[in-house]
């Protein structure tokens, strides 16, 4: 069941990154409706590729930090990168004399094991003949000395090569590539005030041949880290998108700034437009995404109840949509169950969000339309907000 939000102040719609079941879903919930067999293709899909996704996941995540050296050491010089990555404290083990096991203790007792991160002898040899790793790098890129950074710049970009590759993982297992962009899209902007975007951008190409160098056998693993990462090297390089603001009528009520990557990865709510050429089928559509907005269900389906005479006349294009809100607004049912049982106060909160989509946003919004319903009823409140300015700029007639 999903949760109705029609109480408190205005909705905020956190983002809430969307794995393909939970948009399909979400998608069909919102229209009342089973899921299609398009869909349900879909869900088979995503859920077969779950052992494969997972299992990349864990081979990035065992060889996170080899693969974030030879991101680091591909454009630091002159030290050693990896001596500035923050690792998770972890509880120290104790020997069976008492003292702490760490690698002075393990070469006593013969226990330390030695890998070569480089990935061995062939591996280095690639790495010779191969030295821009993942592509060409970019006008302006120079390697960055590390005492001229200094250890907090170097602790910092450190840890934000592995913030990039962890992202990865993320959008991977759920198969959402808008944890991605959400979290990558303008990030440039704000490294270049104390890095360099060129280097950030090398250090990716670096990352994503490391990462692919662990799939040389697995050509359906290999086309999953490629696309990952591309997105992740393409959304870096990408301008930071100007906000979604949202148009206000006057000046007392401030527009609803949202950063546009959010607006662009969140959850679609499908528009109906009602139009001559629609079949009965798509026009009933139309009428049941009417009642859901209005009504905060589908009252054909949930009470089997409907207003057959506006239905009628929309359908035939004899009254506008507008109109259409206009009356299920002033009908008895409305009445009966959003403008009696409730005080002016409330029953105005109500009518923003079945009429504009939103709560009230100022004292002076509340104030004025207030005034309007407790003067002239519900009638004059549905008639004020139906034809306001901002209506008419997100829903048309």
């Amino acid at each position: 069941m999903s949760v109705k939000a029609s109480g408190g102040s205005s909705v905020a719609r956190p983002q809430l990154y969307q794995t393909v079941a939970v948009a399909t879903i979400s998608q069909a919930e919102q229209q009342d409706r089973f899921l299609e067999s398009g869909e349900l293709k879909e869900l088979e899909s995503y859920f077969r590729s779950g052992a494969k996704r997972l299992e990349i996941a864990e081979t990035l995540t065992k060889n996170s930090e080899i693969i974030v050296s030879r991101a680091a050491n591909r454009i630091f010089v002159g030290g050693s990168p990896m001596a500035f990555l923050e690792k998770p404290t972890e509880e120290p083990v104790m020997t069976m004399a008492g003292t702490t096991m760490d690698t002075r203790e393990g070469m006593k007792l013969g226990t330390v094991t030695y890998v070569d991160t480089r990935g061995g002898f062939l591996e280095g040899l690639r790495g010779l003949f191969a030295s821009t790793g993942g592509g060409p790098a970019p006008a302006g890129f120079r390697p960055i000395n590390v005492a001229r950074y200094g250890p907090a710049n170097m602790t910092k970009s450190l840890r934000d090569l592995s913030w990039f590759l962890r992202y990865a993982t993320y959008a991977i297992v759920a198969g959402d590539p808008n944890i991605i962009a959400v979290n990558t899209r303008g990030l440039r902007e704000i490294i270049e005030n104390a890095c360099s975007g060129e280097a950030t951008i090398v250090a990716l190409q670096e990352m994503k041949a490391a990462a692919l160098s662990y799939f040389r056998q697995d050509a359906a693993g290999a086309a999953v880290v490629t696309e990952y990462m591309d997105l992740l090297i393409t959304e870096f390089k990408g301008p930071t998108p100007a906000n979604k603001v949202r148009q206000r009528p006057s000046s007392d009520q401030q527009g609803l700034a949202l950063p546009q990557i959010y607006f662009n990865a969140a959850e679609r709510r499908p528009k109906f437009v009602m139009k001559p050429g629609l079949s009965a089928k798509e026009k009933q559509e139309v009428v049941k995404a009417a009642y859901r907005q209005v009504f905060e269900r589908d009252i054909t389906r949930a009470y089997s109840l409907g207003i057959s005479d506006l239905e009628s006349k929309v359908k035939n294009c004899d009254i506008s949509m507008k109109e259409f809100i206009r009356r299920l607004g002033k009908s008895p049912l409305y009445r009966k169950n959003f403008f009696e049982p409730y005080i002016n106060s409330r029953a105005l909160e109500l009518a923003f969000r079945h009429f504009l989509g939103r709560g009230p946003s100022s004292r002076e919004e509340v104030q004025k339309y207030f005034s309007i319903v407790s003067n002239g009823g519900l009638a004059a409140l549905v008639d004020a907000l139906v034809d306001s300015q901002e209506y008419s700029d997100y829903f048309g007639e």
